[in-house]
């Protein structure tokens, strides 16, 4: 699994597909992809959270930087 780090914290690259509409419509009000979906997933989480489900780490990641990324393959 490809993974990129910055700012002290690893962040996983993947794939999603969503209907071309909807990313053009999100595009044209410049709302970010991964920001939104981080933000969604975060959410659901906490959900499962409150049903007593299994606890995890939510805290927001270090806002992105121009500092040089690492990169692990």
């Amino acid at each position: 699994m490809r993974t990129v780090r910055r700012g002290g914290i690893i962040y996983a690259q993947t794939c999603v597909q969503i209907p071309e509409i909807l990313r053009n419509a999100a595009r044209e009000q410049g709302i970010g992809l991964s920001s939104t979906l981080t933000d969604a997933l975060k959410m659901k989480v906490k959900e499962g959270n409150a049903r007593g489900q299994n606890a995890t780490n939510t805290e927001t990641p270090a806002p992105l930087s121009s500092t040089r990324d690492e990169v692990d393959e």
